[in-house]
């Protein structure tokens, strides 16, 4: 039997969606309607249950990715969903429809919809034990977490400072430090001190003089340094770390580049989100999520811009 295609009974010719329409500042987001894509080679067709947002949303609607980030117009906003296989292009192998998956829906594509397309090599099954608002929060927050960690040289007792460790990926990451038995300094704002505390760090407050109340904290060298900051932060950040090749920006990797520190390369691969989870399932981390209906995503778009959400917003589509 042939699998399902837009406008036949299961699936609908249009959806709706949530996202911008040219680039720009808040003004250019909205909720609009667009035909739901049909799935081409190596491509699953996914019924959104939820969907993950995070701070490069933003970086994505203002323009400031154009040319290295893959629009078409008008597109939804975020980057990491979890749903149910509705139809499945041609090459899609080791996926069936009705299953639970996970992951990054395809260039040009975002996932704030109902409806949104995943290459197949850039998704997972969602494993038993995982709700789907679990895995929406997998592909950006634990999977950079993993990514960063194949990237630095770290041993138990080494210093790791995390810079914005209130965030979604910076939570994780301290999370999983003090699982691998590092001494985790975590920089945040002094409304997230408990958070941070509550993750096993040590809570440092960001503001004026943080560098200093850092070195304090850290009670030796510091080993590795990710930054989830970036701009003046980073720049005031740059002499905490010994090795310069230890220094990782995630907000900011051209500055970081300029010191001899860098970026991370992402892995947006089916093994690397698979691999991501069973962190989840293994209990080493445990992310902070919080859950918002699909009619409050301007609303979560507008906290998430003011730098103020602890963890991440996890958007369900269920609900309305």
């Amino acid at each position: 039997m042939d699998a399902p295609v837009p406008g036949s009974p299961l699936v609908p010719e249009t959806m709706r969606a949530y996202g911008f329409t040219r680039y720009g500042g808040p003004e250019v987001q909205g909720y609009f309607t667009a035909p739901v894509p049909s799935p081409g080679p190596g491509q699953l067709l996914v019924k959104v249950h939820t969907c993950g947002l995070n701070p490069a949303d933003i970086k994505v609607r203002s323009g400031r990715r154009a040319g290295v980030f893959d629009v078409v117009f008008p597109m939804a906003m975020g980057r990491e969903v979890a749903g149910t296989v509705v139809a499945l292009g041609t090459d899609a192998a080791g996926f069936t429809v009705g299953q639970a998956v996970f992951g990054s829906p395809s260039a040009g594509i975002g996932g704030l919809a109902e409806y949104a397309l995943l290459d197949a090599d850039a998704a997972a099954p969602v494993p038993s034990g995982l709700s789907l608002e679990q895995a929406a929060g997998v592909p950006v927050a634990v999977g950079t977490t993993l990514d960063v960690f194949d990237h630095l040289i770290l041993s138990p007792g080494d210093v790791f400072v995390v810079i914005g460790a209130g965030g979604g990926v910076g939570s994780v990451t301290c999370q999983l430090a003090v699982a691998r038995g590092l001494r985790a300094v975590g920089v945040a704002s002094a409304a997230k001190h408990d958070l941070v505390t509550g993750l096993g760090a040590v809570a440092v407050t960001s503001g004026e003089g943080w560098v200093e109340r850092v070195r304090a904290a850290a009670g030796g060298p510091v080993t590795a340094l990710l930054d989830m900051v970036g701009g003046e932060v980073l720049h005031e950040a740059l002499d905490l770390c010994g090795d310069e090749t230890q220094l990782v920006s995630i907000a900011d990797p051209v500055q970081a580049g300029t010191v001899g520190g860098s970026g991370v390369a992402r892995r947006r691969t089916s093994e690397a989100y698979a691999a991501a989870a069973r962190l989840l399932l293994d209990g080493a981390v445990s992310p902070l999520i919080r859950v918002e209906p699909f009619s409050r995503a301007a609303e979560a778009y507008t906290e998430i811009e003011r730098g103020h959400v602890a963890g991440k917003i996890i958007v369900t589509l269920d609900e309305d």
